[in-house]
């Protein structure tokens, strides 16, 4: 982001000065530390801006380095909410907004202090084979100085999370801890200014150094105590500054130091905690989105915590006794009183970052999915709920994967740019060269990096040989990123992407004096591969050596006596030189009661399937081993169990779980009939689950087809949901002959058809690609009947297969089966992108026909259609769905557009507190109906009249109309008719906002909207603006919402309602409506602020 957008308000003048809040529009970033004592920059530019752009312009600010400023982030000291890096500020909207520049993750023990936590480091190139290797540290100096001041600030002004003192032992002690902290910030002061501890203590009183309750309490003692605790203090001074000149500590020395003791005060120092209005563990497949029907209201009673050092953990809290500390805005009296805390269990772990999967968001609502686990929460707002995931995906970042993200809706812009161009981030030197050389049997691959120095700077590195061919070192080429543009140095094109650049260069040569460089391939990142940009937690993450598993020739899962324990029952064809049997597997004997259940049979028996290794190919026995031993090692619900191996004589045996369903292809062609998209869409979900556990092992299954796809449940009665299970992959691709090889296409990857190799991850993400086609074909491809010769033919054109109808899908798909193996995306990015796509055709699905329409009753009439009840049952058993339909009256000519501007608008919305769209139905006569959910009681407006509601619940119907405006305002539309009548109600504790009629969206750089064309409008709710002028804003639905405010207060009365004149003569007179009865003063106040012109 150009620096021009910023003006800098220095610390030069007095410190009274300087330290005053900005009170101008814009976005005001306020930094703890800075080298020329800057406190605050401000964006008043009128164009949007970034949250990832302002923290990129504070860490130029500070001297932080692109590699540090990661883990930086803008923090909302007034809502006590963090922003994600994509959040968009509109500076332009009138309000004066201060954040605060703040590390927010952090890894405690990162200074090595305490040797009773792990140690943390950055990974180095000998940390792929050296698991003792020391690494290199997670900070740097600038990022150390910058937390010190961060750290004494959250110290002094008691933000950080602190344990309730229990004794006058833990509070002597905390006493003393913050007396020794306090005399390491005046060291530290000593040190900066090359003074002596006594004068800096003139300047800088201790009391100024400590946490301000206890400087509170100091200030209440009496005078005999106050000079008692300064003369001990003073004395202790005199002692450090000795050691001071006699071991001379440097400045880090300090600070790490200071560190270490809030730490050990404070044992959840760096740790976030969220308190949540509802938490649910486990779930299956059948959700993939988080729950967003639970009714609002409810009490919290989860917390949940997270930490480098510990990843994602929660506990139940008593909701009776919540004592709840909103981002540690604690009572300041809280060190010293005893006062009734939360009574809670002990914290339990639910996932670390590695085994998170994917994030979804709807709203308030986030599900979070594991390898074997899920977790629906439901956060107090919105804006808490990306604080919470945008926390998440930045520890992943740091931890597992610097190039991947696990929610689009919190993805950071600079990481979404990378992975679209193949962009390495900061690495290091060190980590280029490692990288090309692993890449050196690619001829001409060229690898291009963020600079570690520059945030606006990439660099090319290209390989350079020596005259024997090796490669010794590597030449960087820079190239500039201004304003959405790129040009490399020294040539006057510019570039739209750095991927259209490289693929420029490669017609082209590149010259550096004497010497001459091609490209003809970009590295891309890797899957989790290890650079300085990852965090290594010693004792936490497993050593790089252990995070593949390798194939085991002699180490079997278990062996098994053919003739003894295992029955064959049939034969149930053929695979891959193998037989394939049905047989019973006999796994222990019964007690003598369990007999006559089991037929007098004195074996327990499971069934099985068998996979005998043909004779004529025993020249293969070794790797049919392999393959059985490797898939043995490995565990997943969506992995077919390998029960071991038996050897009889000659017979060479894999016995392995039956799976009742048989095959997924046949059995696609078998119900194609009735199974759904969803049915589909789960299905494809469960294989790349799979796929990706596999890749996480470093195990590359091979053989991804539909035919090695079992169908263990059938999904299809109500209630249930598929479930599918991934078979062995039988003998390897690369030990298969030419011919069988050729037969395999089109799920065997183009590049394994000619080559003998081990085949890599690449191969499993296009068969996964063709695979997910197969699915949606129902089981058939047109390829799979062309002949070898057309097979062949087909991939050496580099051919394409028919793309589905959904063109989301089809550009999924078509990363896949791309013919560079590198440019497919990495199996969790597409299971990732897989549930995003399944998300979006879920909440599109808004086809409606007319005949599964059953009438009910009309729910109500108006000046244009009317509102009816129907059920929407298109299985005709009674059990469809309740919908409300709302139809215009039958009129000739074209649909208003009013009309049609609501069902657009209301396409788009997913709010607890919106009314949800179903879908149209266009064959209600001559005109679309709108269909949308069914709310039982009516509107607002009626349903205070009808019942006896305390200002308490209408208050929490306010907060609701509030939540969903304001989800509103963010998608840039305004209401306009926003009114008691407008808002229906589920249920006691539950209201939703509708009819979006009126509703228009303003533009980007607008702040209001003068409407034209004529109609009825309610001006009983339009602030004077729009009566006078037509312009509407997003502030004249905040007079709408005060004027609704007052409905509901006086519970729609109707005696309270005023005609036009009067309403006229109070606003010429500026007089507003009078205050309800029993209405709090707070909100009052809130309501007069709202009603002023």
């Amino acid at each position: 982001m150009p620096v021009r957008r910023w003006s800098k308000r220095s610390k030069r003048r007095s410190s009274a000065q300087s330290l005053v809040t900005p009170q101008d529009d814009g976005v005001h970033v306020y930094l703890f530390w800075s080298p020329n004592k800057e406190r605050y920059l401000s964006h008043t530019a009128a164009e949007r801006v970034t949250a990832e752009e302002l923290c990129i312009s504070a860490a130029e600010a500070v001297g932080i380095t692109p590699l540090f400023h990661v883990l930086f982030a803008l923090y909302d000291p007034m809502s006590c909410c963090w922003y994600s890096p994509n959040h968009v500020f509109h500076p332009n909207e009138g309000s004066c907004l201060i954040l605060h520049f703040r590390m927010r993750f952090y890894f405690r023990n990162w200074h090595a202090f305490n040797d009773k936590e792990p140690d943390v480091a950055r990974f180095t190139v000998k940390s792929e084979t050296h698991a003792d290797d020391d690494g290199q540290p997670v900070l740097e100096i600038k990022s150390v100085e910058y937390l010190f001041a961060q750290a004494k600030y959250d110290f002094v002004n008691e933000l950080f999370p602190m344990e309730k003192l229990n004794s006058e032992e833990e509070l002597s002690l905390f006493k003393n801890e913050s007396l020794g902290m306090a005399m390491l910030h005046l060291m530290h002061l000593a040190l900066q200014t090359g003074s002596t501890l006594q004068r800096v203590a003139k300047k800088t009183s201790f009391i100024n150094c400590i946490p301000k309750s206890y400087a509170k309490h100091i200030s209440e003692d009496k005078v005999l105590t106050k000079m008692r605790l300064r003369w001990m203090f003073e004395r202790s001074m005199r002692t450090y500054q000795n050691n001071m000149e006699a071991k001379k500590p440097d400045v880090k020395e300090i600070i790490c130091k200071y560190i270490y003791a809030l730490e050990c005060l404070a044992p959840r120092f760096g740790s976030e905690t969220f308190a949540v209005r509802h938490l649910r563990l486990g779930g299956d497949d059948e959700h993939t989105s988080p729950d967003a029907s639970r009714d609002g209201g409810a009490e919290t009673v989860h917390e949940l915590m997270v930490s480098a050092n510990t990843g994602l953990q929660w506990r139940e809290m008593m909701a009776s006794e919540v004592c709840h500390i909103v981002g540690g805005n604690v009572d300041t009296s809280c060190f010293f009183l005893t006062i009734p805390l939360l009574l809670v269990n002990q914290w339990t772990p639910f996932c670390d970052f590695p085994g998170i999967i994917h994030i979804a968001i709807s709203e308030a609502n986030v599900c979070i999915s594991t390898q074997d686990n899920k977790c629906m929460v439901e956060m107090s707002s919105s804006q808490e709920a990306r604080s919470f995931i945008s926390l998440l995906d930045g520890y992943y970042r740091l931890t597992v994967d610097a190039h991947h993200y696990l929610c689009h809706e919190v993805a950071p812009p600079r990481v979404l740019l990378s992975q679209a161009n193949g962009l390495h981030g900061p690495i290091h030197d060190d980590f280029v060269l490692h990288k090309l050389k692993k890449e050196e049997a690619e001829e001409e691959a060229c690898l291009v990096r963020w600079s570690v120095l520059n945030y606006h700077r990439l660099v090319l590195a290209v390989p350079n040989k020596n005259q024997n061919g090796s490669m010794a070192s590597h030449k960087l080429f820079c190239i500039q990123h201004k304003d959405s543009v790129f040009t490399l140095d020294g040539w006057q094109e510019k570039f739209s992407s750095v991927k259209e650049l490289t693929n420029t260069l490669k017609d082209y040569i590149l010259k550096s004096g004497t010497d001459s460089y091609t490209i003809k391939k970009c590295c891309r990142p890797r899957q989790g591969e290890l650079s300085n940009l990852l965090v290594k937690r010693r004792g936490i993450d497993g050593s790089a050596s252990t995070r593949t598993l390798s194939p085991n020739k002699l180490e079997l899962c278990f062996q098994i006596k053919y003739k003894d324990l295992i029955l064959v029952r049939s034969h149930l064809g053929f695979g891959t030189r193998t037989h394939i049997y049905s047989a019973h597997l006999q796994v222990g004997q019964v007690v003598a009661e369990q007999e006559d259940d089991l037929n007098g049979d004195k074996y327990k028996k499971i069934q099985v399937v068998l996979k005998v290794l043909e004779q004529s190919h025993e020249d293969i026995t070794s790797a049919f081993f392999e393959m059985a031993s490797l898939m043995s090692q490995v565990s997943h619900n969506h992995l077919v169990f390998v029960h071991g191996l038996s050897v009889n004589g000659s017979e060479n045996i894999m016995v392995e779980e039956f799976v009742e369903f048989g095959p997924l292809d046949v059995f696609l062609c078998r119900e194609k009939a009735k199974l759904t998209p969803r049915w589909k869409f789960i299905v494809a979900k469960q294989l790349a689950n799979a796929l990706n556990y596999l890749a996480t092992k470093g195990v590359t299954h091979g053989n991804v087809c539909g035919r090695n796809v079992l169908v263990a449940r059938r999904g299809l009665e109500q209630g249930t949901s598929p479930l599918v299970k991934l078979s062995d992959p039988g003998i390897a691709v690369n030990i298969l002959c030419q011919e069988e090889r050729l037969e395999r296409i089109p799920w065997i990857a183009p590049e394994c058809v000619y080559s003998k190799a081990p085949v890599g991850i690449g191969a499993d993400q296009w068969s996964f690609g063709v695979t997910l086609l197969e699915i949606c074909n129902d089981g058939h491809l047109p390829m799979s009947d062309a002949t070898l010769p057309e097979k062949e033919r087909f991939y050496q054109q580099k051919g394409k297969l028919l793309e589905p109808s959904s063109r989301d899908l089809a550009v999924f798909i078509n990363k896949c089966l791309s013919y560079e193996p590198l440019e497919r995306p990495h199996f969790c990015s597409l299971l990732r992108d897989l549930i995003d796509i399944m998300i979006k055709s879920a909440a599109h699905s808004t086809v409606f026909l007319k005949r599964h329409l059953k009438k009910k009753n009309i729910l109500g009439k108006g000046n244009f259609g009317m509102v009816t009840l129907y059920m929407y049952d298109p299985a005709n058993d009674g059990t469809g769905e309740l919908v409300a339909v709302k139809s215009l009256k039958q009129e000739n000519g074209p649909l208003p557009k009013y009309w049609l501007k609501e069902i657009e608008t209301l396409k788009f919305f997913d709010h607890t507190n919106i009314v949800k769209y179903k879908g149209c139905c266009t064959e209600m006569g001559e005109s679309s109906a709108l269909i949308m959910e069914f709310l039982p009681f009516g509107s607002l407006e009626k349903y205070l009249q009808k019942q006896e509601k305390s200002t308490s619940q209408c208050l929490l119907f306010a907060q609701q109309i509030c939540q969903g405006m304001e989800y509103l305002h963010s998608k840039r539309y305004i209401h306009r008719d926003l009114a008691a009548r407008n808002i229906l109600v589920k249920n006691d504790s539950l209201v939703k906002i509708a009819d979006f009629g009126l509703s228009k969206y303003i533009p980007e750089n607008d702040t209001y909207y003068r409407v034209s064309e004529d109609g009825d409008s309610p001006v009983f709710w339009y602030a004077l603006e729009c009566l006078k002028l037509n312009k509407f804003s997003f502030r004249s639905d905040v007079w709408s919402f005060g004027v609704t405010l007052y409905e509901i207060l006086t519970r729609c009365d109707p005696s309270q309602k005023m005609n036009v004149n009067v309403l006229i003569s109070l606003l010429e007179r500026w007089q507003r409506l009078p205050c309800p009865a029993d209405c709090p003063s707070e909100v009052t106040n809130i309501m007069t602020s709202i009603l002023e012109l």
